[in-house]
This record gives structure tokens, sequence and C-alpha cells, in this order.
């Protein structure tokens, strides 16, 4: 039972730092002056895409109502093969628009990271921001975005929570949101989300980020954050009411399923140790939760029933300082049921990963090396 003791101090641990350092904001310090674009259009917007025809409108009508779009060089669509309208809905949109749009397509090459990397390469702005397709911002995100980019960092997290979906999947959203910005802002990065990041294109093109791993399906976030960690590179983050992209989250239990199995599969090998040790700390402390329930109920053994409350406790004030952060005040009514099932989805996950479940994504098989 100390081996459980010490591995729950662990948990609370990171979890209280992980809260100390939401409440940082760096971006706040406007005033100060760093090293300033070479131009004003100093930014270009890339947006990967494949079969989004259901889903893009919601992207476009965001872009569309943005206050400030100046400093904007251009958005550039890229094409991943897609086999649906997509290509066309974005065309027709970007007729008659006051600013620069370009739509690439993939040609021999296929993958996100690979239409990431064309996008980037076909840019002519100091900085690059990739964005997922199905994602809406405020209408005075852009606007505050410039406003709060410092230009000391060669990359900047962006705060990225779901607004529709299962209220499991918008509270583990909610969860890694609040951890992703709050170990960044320790300078301890441990995780990024592809939805929303901003990077210096002359260091991307310094350290070619997916060269080694084109073939893996999914993980152009962790690996362009491990690239980065590994050469010392400066990151920071960008977050705030007016600065949260939204997305859209699991709409089914199996939906959800998949896409943990297709997450942790991507943590896995991206050969982060600090994201997979806080990945198999989190694990284990939620599995724990069976036998020390059993120890309980069979034995009567006070340390189990202390050590279940003592993270029912550790679970709730981070739900609820996540969701303060995030102004998703209606998902605090799921803190106990989220307690109760994420044990259950986690055993399932991890049985998925076992069996080496064949996982397809957007209608291709998912390779994860």
């Amino acid at each position: 039972m100390i081996f459980f003791i010490v591995v729950f101090i662990f948990y609370a641990i990171f979890i209280g730092l992980s809260i100390i350092g939401s409440q940082i904001n760096f971006s706040s310090s406007k005033s100060i002056n760093y090293f300033r674009p070479s131009k004003e259009n100093f930014l270009t917007i890339i947006v990967p895409f494949r079969n989004e025809e259901n889903r893009i409108n919601n992207l476009l009508s965001s872009i569309e109502n943005q206050e400030n779009l100046g400093f904007i060089n251009q958005f550039i669509f890229v094409d991943d093969h897609s086999s649906d309208c997509s290509v066309e809905i974005i065309r027709n949109w970007s007729l008659n628009k006051n600013f620069k749009c370009q739509i690439l397509s993939l040609k021999s090459d296929f993958g996100k990271k690979k239409a990431i990397d064309y996008g980037v390469k076909s840019s002519n702005s100091e900085f690059i921001m990739t964005i997922d397709a199905d994602i809406t911002f405020p209408h005075s995100f852009f606007g505050n975005l410039k406003n709060n980019l410092l230009f000391k960092s060669d990359l900047y997290l962006v705060s990225v929570i779901e607004n529709n979906g299962l209220f499991i999947s918008r509270i583990i959203s909610l969860v890694i949101g609040l951890i992703t910005m709050g170990m960044a802002n320790l300078k301890l990065p441990i995780l990024a989300n592809g939805a929303g990041l901003i990077f210096r294109k002359s260091t991307y093109i310094k350290l070619q980020p997916f060269y080694s791993n084109f073939h893996i399906s999914s993980g152009d976030d962790v690996f362009l954050l491990k690239s980065f960690i590994k050469n010392g590179n400066l990151i920071s983050t960008i977050s705030g009411n007016s600065l949260t992209i939204q997305t859209q989250g699991s709409q089914s239990f199996k939906s959800l399923l998949l896409r943990s199995l297709r997450w942790s599969g991507k943590m896995k090998i991206s050969g982060l140790l600090s994201s997979n040790f806080i990945g198999l700390l989190i694990v284990f402390c939620n599995l724990s939760m069976f036998p020390l329930v059993f120890f309980y109920l069979k034995y009567s053994y006070d340390t189990a029933l202390f050590l279940i409350l003592f993270k029912l406790i550790i679970d709730s004030i981070v739900l609820i300082v996540a969701s303060v952060k995030f102004k998703e005040y209606s998902m605090l009514k799921y803190t106990f049921p989220m307690f109760v099932i994420y044990p259950f989805i986690l055993v399932l996950i991890v049985l998925l990963g076992l069996s080496n479940y064949d996982q397809k994504w957007k209608g291709r098989k998912v390779i994860s090396a």
C-alpha cells in the first residue's frame, strides 16, 4: 500500500503544478516589446484538411467574422486527397474576400504532416499558425492574438477545448487544456494540440520536425513539440477567454475510444519521456481504483478508502479550476460520474491497445510506427 501512497502523492504534485502554472499569464505583458517581425503581415494560417465538407463551414464563417485580419499574410488550405466537396466549398467561399486565400493539393504525398509541410514551404511569412478544419474561435480572436504575441518564442501553444460532444470527451479536453497550458507556463511542456500551434517558419525549416516520421499517421503536434524541446527552442503559451480555440468533441462512445487510442499511440511513439511518464501516472492512478475499492469492500481497509477519496478531491479540484478557467461551468455537474466512468474507459483503451486493434482514420489505416 505504501507504493500506492507514493504514486498518489506524485499524482497530486503533478496536478498541483498544472493548476499553479495555468494561473500564470505571460501573454499579459503587452508593454514588453521583444523581437518585432520584419513586416506587418507576419502570420500565415495553414489549414490541412481531408473530407471536411460537413464541418468546415463553421471554420470559414468564424474566419469571415473576425474583426482584425490585417496582419494575416494569407490563409493556405492544403487538401489531402479529399473525395468530397471540401475543395469546392473552400474555393467558392474564398471568392471576393478582402484577404488572401490559397488552395493547395497534395499530389503524390499523403497525410496531415505532408500537408502541413507543403503549406509551410509555400508560405512567405515569419510565423505560421496551423489549425484544424473543424474549429471555431471568438470574433476578436485574431485581433487579440496580434496583441498578445510577444515574438520572443519559437513555438506558441494555444488553448483548445471542445464545445460539443459527450460530456466525458469535453471534460477530458478541459483538463488536458489546463495541463497543457499549466506545464508549458512552468517551462515543462509535455503536451500540444495541433488544432492551434504557432511557430517560427525559419525554426521549422531548420529542424524539419516531421522528416523521420512522415510515415506515422498522426502526431504532428507532439512530434513538433518534441523537436522544439530537444533543440532548446523557447516555448510559450497563448491563452485567455478571447484566445481559446473551440473544436468538436467526440459524438459517440466509440469515436471517443478510438480517438483516445490514437492519442495514446502517438504519445507512446513520440519519445517524449516526460509526457509518457505523466501518461503512465494518470493511467495507474485511475486503474488503481479497482483494487482499492476491492480492498476496502473486502477488508474494510481505511487506507484504501482514504486514497479513493484523496483522488476524488484532486480530480474535483482540477475540474473546477479548468471549468472556471475556460468558463465551462456546466461540466461541473459531471464531476462524480466522470470519476466513476473514466477508469472503465481506460481499461477499454488499454485492452484495445494490447489487442493491436486495426484503426482507421478518415478512411485510412492508422500507422503508429
